[in-house]
C-alpha cells in the first residue's frame, strides 16, 4: 500500500477541505458532459425537471441519435454520486435508453441546461456531533404512464449530512396510495439497517432508533399497529419487516407535512422555490468561498 496523501481527487470527484468539513464535487465531469453534448454555452435552466405528468414511451418520434442519448444518460449517472438534486430527473431519461424518443432527449437536455447554470456546485459534508440517522421517504403513486408503477425516493442523513440516497420506479404495481408509500418506507428501512451495521463494523454504533419520516398516514399507520386486513395481505413481507424493526426499537415511522418532505425532490418535479428549499437542505451548495473557481 501506498500512502498518497490527503484525499484531493479521485475518480472524477474534487475533495476540497474548509473549516466547516468537505466539499465534494464534479464540476470538471460536468464540464466535460456539455461539451460531449455541445452544449457548452447553452441557455440556463432552472430546475432539471417541470412539474408536469412523467414522460411516456410512446409520445414522439424515435431519437435521431440514440447512441448520444444512451451515452449522456450514463455520463448523467454518475454525475448523481456529487448532484443528488438532479437523481429523479436521471432516473426518468434512464428509463427510455432502450428506446429513446425525441421527448426523452429534450428532457436529457433540458438537465444539461441546469447543469449548466450550477456546475460549481457539489455536496457539502460537515462536521457533526450528532450521531443519529434520519430518514425521509416519499413516493408518486401510478406516476409512470405506460406501467402505473410508482417512483419512490429516500434519503438518509447521518447527523447533518446526508450519506445515501435512492430515486427508483418500484418493481411491482401499487393498488393504492398507501401501498406505494409503503413500500418506499420499507425501502428506505432496509437501508437504514443495512447502515447501522456498516457504522457498528467501523466501531461507531448507532445506539437511538432511525428516524423514518413519511407523508402517509396510513401507511405510518401499518407500520405500527398489527392489523391485518384484506387491502394488505399482498403487502404482507413488507409489513412484516418494517414492524420487526419497530418492534426491536431500531426504527421509528413518523409523520411529515408534505411541505417539509425533503424525499419529494427524488419521485416528482417541483416548483422552482420548493425545489431550491429542498436543494439546500440536501446540503447541494457552492462551494465555500475560497474554492470559488477550483474544480
Amino acid at each position: 500500500m501506498k500512502d498518497l496523501g490527503p484525499l484531493s481527487y479521485f475518480l472524477g470527484i474534487a475533495v476540497t477541505r474548509h473549516q466547516q468539513g468537505l466539499f465534494l464535487s464534479q464540476k470538471k465531469y460536468a464540464e466535460e458532459i456539455l461539451a460531449r453534448a455541445g452544449m457548452s454555452s447553452c441557455k440556463l435552466c432552472l430546475t432539471p425537471v417541470d412539474t408536469k405528468p412523467k414522460m411516456s414511451a410512446t409520445t414522439s418520434n424515435p431519437c435521431k441519435d440514440p447512441s448520444l442519448y444512451r451515452s449522456l444518460a450514463g455520463a448523467l449517472q454518475y454525475l448523481t454520486f456529487t448532484r443528488p438534486d438532479i437523481s429523479h430527473a436521471v432516473q426518468q431519461i434512464c428509463l427510455f435508453m432502450h428506446n429513446p424518443m425525441e421527448d426523452h432527449m429534450n428532457a436529457l437536455r433540458r438537465i444539461l441546461r441546469y447543469i449548466q447554470g450550477t456546475s460549481q456546485y457539489g455536496l457539502h459534508l460537515y462536521h457533526s456531533s450528532t450521531t443519529s440517522l434520519i430518514s425521509y421517504t416519499d413516493a408518486d403513486w401510478g406516476g409512470c404512464s405506460d406501467t402505473r408503477r410508482s417512483t419512490s425516493g429516500y434519503c438518509v442523513f447521518l447527523g447533518d449530512n446526508m450519506i445515501s440516497w435512492s430515486s427508483k420506479r418500484q418493481p411491482t404495481l401499487s393498488r393504492s396510495s398507501a401501498e406505494a408509500e409503503y413500500r418506499g418506507v420499507a425501502n428506505v428501512v432496509s437501508e437504514s439497517c443495512w447502515l447501522r451495521n456498516l457504522l457498528l463494523e467501523l466501531q461507531c454504533p448507532i445506539h437511538k432508533a432511525t428516524m423514518v419520516y413519511c407523508d402517509n398516514v396510513s401507511a405510518i399507520y401499518l407500520s405500527g399497529y398489527p392489523v391485518q386486513h384484506q387491502r394488505t395481505k399482498h403487502i404482507e413481507m413488507d409489513i412484516h419487516f418494517v414492524r420487526e424493526k419497530v418492534s426491536r426499537g431500531q426504527v421509528r415511522v413518523l409523520h411529515v407535512p408534505s411541505r417539509y418532505q425533503i424525499a419529494d425532490v427524488f419521485t416528482k418535479g417541483l416548483p422552482l422555490i420548493l425545489f431550491q428549499d429542498f436543494r439546500d437542505r440536501l446540503n447541494i451548495r457552492p462551494p465555500p468561498a475560497s474554492t470559488a473557481g477550483e474544480y
